[in-house]
């Protein structure tokens, strides 16, 4: 699930820089960049809790 939040959140940032290309940096196109910080924060947060979830089973051991 990890790369699917990462492959998320490059392609809507590629999507986001081209929107800037297209119509140009305007307030619109800036609240676009919510979605790949979105992504990159999920992606962030399952990478965190998966490292911490394994260092807790390596512990119990």
């Amino acid at each position: 699930m990890e790369k699917v939040w990462l492959f998320i959140a490059i392609a809507t940032l590629i999507v986001v820089f081209y929107f800037f290309i297209v119509e140009g940096v305007n307030r619109q196109t800036l609240s676009y960049l919510v979605f790949p910080a979105l992504a990159g924060a999920m992606y962030a947060f399952r990478t965190t809790f998966r490292k911490r979830f394994e260092s807790n089973e390596d512990s119990e051991k």
